[in-house]
């Protein structure tokens, strides 16, 4: 096989080769941006969870040091008093506190004694709040009841005491979500007046204040924000995916064009359009092959023009050509189907002929013989005539391609030699 006949097979090859690279490198282009994006979208959506959590975290913060700046303030005048009434009755938890006047009576009647941790209680549950905000008073020693920790307050006030400066997080419960914040509250002298009896001392956790915030309406809008950009990550991943098959089948497309190309420019003559030598020499190969295995017939021929050389120096090389593509025509039209012709070299050409006797096979060349006896082939120089010399063979048992040609080929020279214009087998 020449170098020329070579290169094409070898650009088949690395085209076929690219083609598979191509698809394995988009399809892993499109795993790794279809990741990416999957990725920011989590990205995003912790981070603005993590941004709610900090929002509610400091609006937590802030209630919790306005609750402080109204406890202190009570606690520095003493505690307040104020009108009693249904709702404010006397505090049962401050009667037995020494030093304590739970009422004092005044000209428009009796007022009833609140403290910091009553204050702090009857603020949180006034009637006019919105119920988004709740707080309360939190201990793990409380004199009040209504003060005692559940099991989130009880969990942050055991951290307190670990040296823990707050505790918050997002919880959900009887399917509401509100944010839990609790932060200590450290004993100053004005609390041991009603706490020095729990054993309280100056510096002290004496409890903490839990501040409840709802937190439906913004995870509702998260949610929302979330199907929002589920909706919008998976469509610009769908369109990126489908740029990345569009592409690749436009550049598939094209390679694939270019190995059609490359795969004609391998196996056929460019001059005639029917096989070339190599494809012949293969198929030759591939028959002799099937021969063996089955024992059908095989035949093939050499077919020769007669006087070709004398058509190029009288007529031109242009009408030389054109005889060959002519007589590669008549070739086709009168082999069978299942035959294959090639361009031998030059104006030599192999005619292969599966299950075929050698008679069969002689009357196929016959053919085509006759044909050129009847009618001259038409050129730019005007018509021509011209004839053939063919060596037709049946393939022998155990018999291999240069064996079966030579054959042929000695069959040829006899005709030549003979006078030419005649077809032996």
């Amino acid at each position: 096989m020449s170098h020329h006949d070579s290169n094409p097979v070898n650009h088949i090859a690395r085209i076929e080769s690219t083609k598979r690279s191509v698809r394995k490198y988009l399809g892993i282009i499109a795993i790794f941006v279809t990741l990416v994006l999957a990725g920011v979208f989590f990205a995003v959506q912790f981070n603005v969870l993590q941004t709610l959590q900090l929002h509610l975290h400091q609006q937590a913060r802030a209630f919790f040091g306005e609750i402080v700046t109204v406890r202190k303030w009570v606690a520095k005048h003493g505690g307040v008093y104020v009108p009693l009434d249904k709702t404010s009755g006397i505090n049962p938890y401050l009667e037995p506190v020494p030093g304590i006047k739970t009422t004092i009576a005044c000209d428009n009647g009796p007022y009833v004694l609140k403290n910091p941790s009553l204050v702090t209680k009857e603020l949180s549950d006034w009637p006019s709040r919105t119920g988004q905000v709740r707080y309360k008073m939190t201990s793990l020693k409380p004199i009040n009841p209504d003060n005692s920790a559940d099991h989130f307050e009880t969990s942050a006030l055991r951290r307190f005491e670990q040296g823990v400066g707050e505790v918050g997080a997002l919880e959900k419960s009887d399917g509401a979500a509100r944010y839990r914040y609790v932060a200590p509250l450290v004993t100053d002298a004005s609390c041991l007046v009603c706490h020095a009896q729990q054993g309280y001392a100056v510096g002290g956790i004496q409890g903490g204040i839990a501040v409840t915030l709802e937190a439906d309406k913004p995870l509702l809008k998260i949610r929302q924000a979330q199907v929002f950009i589920v909706l919008a990550g998976s469509a610009v991943i769908l369109l990126v995916i489908a740029s990345i098959w569009f592409i690749s089948r436009l550049f598939i497309r094209d390679l694939q064009q270019a190995q059609e190309a490359l795969t004609r420019l391998a196996t056929t003559d460019f001059l005639t359009g029917l096989a070339n030598r190599m494809t012949g020499i293969q198929t030759l190969t591939q028959e002799l092959a099937r021969t063996a295995r089955g024992k059908a017939p095989l035949s093939i021929a050499l077919m020769d023009l007669d006087h070709f050389k004398r058509v190029n120096d009288t007529y031109g090389h242009n009408a030389g050509d054109e005889i060959l593509k002519g007589f590669a025509a008549i070739v086709r039209q009168k082999i069978r189907t299942y035959d294959t012709a090639c361009r031998y070299g030059g104006e030599e050409f192999l005619l292969i002929m599966p299950q075929t006797s050698l008679q069969e096979a002689v009357n196929v060349v016959n053919r085509v013989f006759d044909f050129l006896r009847s009618k001259p082939l038409p050129t730019t120089a005007g018509e021509i005539k011209v004839s053939i010399s063919a060596g037709v063979v049946r393939a022998q048992d155990g018999e291999g391609v240069d064996q079966c040609i030579e054959r042929a080929d000695k069959l040829l020279y006899q005709a030549k030699n003979d006078g030419r214009g005649r077809v032996y087998g």
